[in-house]
């Protein structure tokens, strides 16, 4: 089960700007709700914030709630 709600952060993450913005500011405030363990909380805060910006930036307009206006 914890697989599948990292990966729907890291999804939500790469396709909902404000979400993002959140997740880099403080994960586990923007992880409440999700399945997670301490161990993967502490991965997601490690996450490289110019990394997640610039691949959310490449997404299709369509499946991006920024629809291709900026990053973060």
């Amino acid at each position: 089960m914890s697989q599948e709600a990292v990966q729907a952060v890291i999804g939500r993450a790469v396709t909902d700007a404000a979400f993002r913005q959140r997740l880099i500011d403080n994960a586990h405030e923007a992880c409440q709700g999700y399945d997670l363990t301490t161990e993967e909380l502490e991965a997601l805060e490690a996450l490289d914030a110019q990394s997640l910006a610039e691949f959310a930036g490449k997404l299709d307009s369509r499946i991006s709630k920024t629809g291709g206006k900026g990053f973060l």
